[in-house]
């Protein structure tokens, strides 16, 4: 990174899109601490080790990226990639409700964009020249 290059947009915004994952992934942690006792599929153990791992990962990568680490670009990508993967494994596996049965095309629609997002900004040219990658 040239420390006097300016960070592209697309790096600010999925940067954000880190924090915002850590900020959501607390709420997840907390309030799966303080659940009240409700007939649940999966035990409160798995809520709360997800909104931890949702904590330290979205923290982490949206540091790094706001921060300009190199390692960062490669983390954002495969933390997007293992994020789409993890929300299908859960909805398919776990959720087993009637509004996830009739929301599942627009949870479609909404992983896609959000995937096209993250490569759309990692092949911009800016991107790559800011983590000194060609």
């Amino acid at each position: 990174m040239n420390p006097r290059s300016p960070r592209p947009a697309a790096v600010t915004s999925l940067g954000c899109g880190g924090l915002i994952l850590a900020a959501l992934s607390l709420a997840r942690l907390i309030l799966s601490l303080s659940l009240p006792p409700l007939p649940l599929t999966v035990p409160p153990v798995y809520l709360t080790a997800t909104g931890a791992i949702g904590v330290v990962l979205g923290l982490a990568v949206g540091i790094g990226l706001l921060g300009g680490r190199r390692w960062a670009y490669p983390a954002a990508a495969a933390l997007a990639g293992a994020l789409a993967v993890w929300y299908w494994a859960d909805r398919w596996l776990l959720v087993r409700t009637d509004y996830a049965q009739r929301t599942w095309p627009a949870a479609v629609v909404v992983t896609l964009i959000l995937l096209t997002l993250v490569a759309y900004a990692w092949s911009r040219p800016s991107t790559r020249r800011y983590f000194g990658r060609s």
